[in-house]
């Protein structure tokens, strides 16, 4: 079993072999809604964990918001280790509540991860020019898990491969529970540090010190009025990804079927391991990229989708060539070349984005809103790829890829150069009521969208005003001593 699900035996493999085979065929009392339900319930647990800590940690701060994601997983992790039942249905059933447990830390990892790693890169001198690389290289670790996941069970299975029949279920939970329990420890590290070692980021806290106000009605009302166009963009732009990238990982194993078609579970392991690592050299190079002037934001998404596009749409063009033996090293090439672009692209831009387009007050809320509809889009790929041909897989994951960079180029600012700082100040004209009265770079038309631009939101720049009303407000300070009333 690979991530919750079972795996599909290939044709022509006999007992003997006892290559990967279907689950329920080995084990007919369980239903395929149990099955299916694994995978639904940690989805349904990720996407509250986003909408609710994503509130939370807008109020209760991004220490506290790490420190609940971290106690959440760490609970979670420790009963998927220890997951019994009286029956096979019995540790399924079990499996499907505290996936949902865990699913719920997972899911809050995305807002406070973002929010919180792209304010302490703004408030730091020497990360402020790179801040986007210090999110992605916190994202990437998602990859990285991806990697070292995959890498632990092949080892496992080479450690026990003496201890029993090759696919025996004693065997098998020997792995699993053992790969859980190391996650376990893991987060376990992960939290002790948050609770121990971790401060409160020096932008949030000086933005909650000064401002200490509560997020109403009437805040949540002209965030949406105006910043609708920026949460619409965050929000498709992810859907249309998670739909191509989990759409891209649902039919991993029918590619590799179609590459390899004795592959065991042995060999798809080996497979998804090669695959895992093209996508992390994406993550990294993601991150070195996304602050050069020549690139940014926008630029790396666009060019993500794009790519996405165009390699599924020759996959699926061309499908029936493709599979040919002759050309299946061609076929190869592009699906590892989609999943290098699916990260050196808007895998990781739609992270860094969606915490950089809304200002502090509601920074994780509405990365917590873009995350889950992406998430939905993953589930909506699921039912949707079910239903169609492995050609056809292609081509509706290409239309997703164009329908991205649509969005992405008429919708998405590039907030690259972008100090959150002047977002924040942005924020408090708009709720003042008076958003022409600020004349600072979060109106420079470099760093609004096209659309925006097309509303005439740049016509407010004015650098010269700009200086003069900061310069205004710091002499109506009051004498502080010396100290400069920046957080630490």
């Amino acid at each position: 079993m690979s991530n919750g699900k079972p795996v599909e035996t290939a044709p022509g493999h006999d007992d003997d072999d006892y290559e990967v085979e279907d689950l329920r065929s080995r084990n007919p009392l369980i239903s395929k809604n149990l099955l299916d339900s694994l995978t639904y319930s940690q989805i349904a647990g990720i996407i509250f964990g986003m909408l609710s800590i994503g509130f939370i940690a807008d109020r209760l701060g991004r220490k506290g918001g790490s420190i609940m994601t971290a106690s959440i997983m760490f609970i979670g992790a420790v009963l998927l280790t220890v997951s019994n039942g009286p029956s096979i249905n019995g540790l399924f059933l079990m499996f499907v509540i505290v996936q949902a447990i865990y699913g719920v830390g997972v899911g809050g990892e995305y807002p406070v991860a973002s929010s919180s790693a792209s304010e302490r890169a703004n408030s730091h001198k020497s990360l402020k020019n790179f801040r986007g690389r210090t999110v992605v290289l916190v994202f990437s670790n998602q990859g990285l898990g991806n990697l070292c996941n995959t890498a632990i069970i092949l080892a496992l299975m080479a450690i026990t491969q003496s201890w029993g029949p090759k696919y025996s279920t004693k065997r098998l939970e020997i792995v699993w529970r053992v790969s859980y329990a190391i996650i376990t420890a893991i987060i376990g590290f992960m939290l002790f540090w948050r609770i121990f070692g971790l401060k409160e980021n020096a932008h949030y806290a000086k933005r909650a010190g000064n401002k200490a106000k509560s997020f109403n009605g009437r805040n949540l009302s002209v965030l949406l009025g105006h910043f609708s166009s920026r949460i619409m963009a965050s929000s498709v732009t992810w859907f249309v990804n998670d739909f191509a990238f989990y759409g891209n990982k649902l039919f991993q194993g029918t590619f590799i079927k179609i590459i390899n078609p004795k592959a065991g579970l042995i060999e798809v392991l080996e497979w998804t391991l090669l695959n895992s690592f093209v996508a992390y050299v994406g993550y990294i190079l993601a991150a070195y990229t996304i602050d050069k002037p020549w690139m940014g934001r926008m630029r790396l998404q666009s060019l993500g989708f794009l790519m996405s596009f165009i390699l599924f749409i020759c996959c699926g063009t061309a499908y029936h060539q493709l599979i040919h033996p002759s050309n299946i090293h061609w076929f190869q090439a592009l699906y590892y070349l989609a999943s290098f672009f699916a990260q050196y692209g808007p895998n990781c831009t739609t992270w860094l984005i969606a915490g950089e387009l809304i200002p502090t007050d509601a920074r994780a809320m509405a990365h917590g809103w873009a995350a889950a509809i992406g998430k939905v889009g993953a589930i909506v790929a699921g039912v949707v790829l079910d239903q169609i041909s492995d050609q056809n897989k292609f081509i509706v994951s290409a239309i997703t890829g164009l329908i991205g960079f649509v969005i992405t180029v008429i919708f998405v600012p590039d907030t690259t150069t972008l100090d959150l700082m002047q977002l924040d100040l942005y924020w408090d004209k708009i709720m003042e009521g008076r958003p022409k009265e600020y004349h600072g770079e979060a109106v420079n038309p470099k760093n609004l969208s096209l659309w925006e631009r097309m509303l005439g939101r740049g016509r407010a720049y004015d650098p010269a005003a700009h200086a003069a009303q900061i310069k205004g407000v710091e002499m109506t300070k009051p004498n502080t001593n010396g100290v400069d009333g920046h957080a630490a």
